[in-house]
């Protein structure tokens, strides 16, 4: 029971990293608050824990996170984890669906021995590049910002922002994506400079191939090629991901702030 009396907020709670971590937070004692774009959905994903429940809540809209957290203080007193899970790989269906066919084209290419160069630079709108920001780097943020008071109020805490392995290390991707995760980098170090006096650490997580419907909007013999670039040959597993979140929020990390764990099957050495 690593996080026993211990009240966590989730995002992205609805499926995927965010759904396997607050399920794992609260088996280990955590109350969990888990929210999600849909309050059914995050509802859903934690039905029969005790001590979770699923809200609603875009992480892009700053005076929608006060609210939340301000509602969070009222009803749990305290706040000791927060986790910012939840994000996107692009800014709409046809972007993503544009992405899939620019992925099958360079991997055919990549087959006959030859190298595809998309054109992410100029096919990306100032709208797309702004939207995926918002949720990947101004939600973190704005959750941050919104639960360093009331983590001081509580005597500490711990802070965990998913980032990706895309922020490490360069692939041919949509410039919107890796730069928003590189963006959360670099907002981990310099908030776990700032709130380590105050006794709140502040990690990342950059993960691979993770096994979560993100990975398999992909046609299957583009993840067999995502995957085939690791040395350890499969994606990883959200349960996995979520043991990675336990150790950063727990006392089990106690001495790690300001860092970047990778498991990406070693892709990121």
């Amino acid at each position: 029971m690593k996080l026993e009396g211990k009240v966590a907020f989730v995002t992205g709670a609805a499926s995927g990293i965010g759904a396997a971590t607050a399920r794992l937070f609260a088996a280990e004692g955590a109350t969990v608050i888990g929210a999600d774009l849909s309050t059914e959905k995050a509802k859903d994903a934690l039905k029969g824990l005790d001590g979770a429940d699923g809200i609603g809540l875009d992480v892009s809209d700053s005076a929608a996170v006060n609210a939340a957290f301000a509602e969070m203080e009222r009803e749990h007193g305290r706040l000791d984890v927060l986790v910012n899970a939840a994000g996107i790989n692009a800014p709409t269906k046809q972007a993503n669906d544009r992405l899939v066919e620019i992925n099958v084209e360079t991997f055919q290419a990549a087959s006959r021995g030859e190298t595809y160069h998309p054109d992410f630079l100029n096919d990306t709108t100032d709208e797309d590049f702004l939207k995926v920001l918002a949720v990947n780097l101004c939600g973190p943020f704005y959750c941050l910002r919104a639960a360093a008071p009331l983590m001081r109020r509580s005597g500490g805490g711990s802070v965990v922002n998913i980032a990706s392995v895309a922020a490490l290390v360069g692939a041919p991707m949509p410039l919107y994506y890796p730069a928003s995760k590189a963006g959360v980098l670099g907002l981990t170090r310099a908030a776990a400079g700032e709130l380590a006096p105050h006794n709140i650490r502040v990690n990342a997580v950059a993960p691979g191939a993770v096994d979560t419907p993100l990975l398999h909007a992909q046609p299957p013999e583009i993840v067999a090629g995502i995957v085939s670039m690791q040395p350890i040959k499969r994606p990883a597993t959200p349960d996995e991901l979520a043991r990675t979140m336990l150790f950063l929020a727990s006392d089990d990390g106690a001495y790690y702030t300001g860092q970047t764990l990778s498991p990406s099957g070693g892709l990121y050495m």
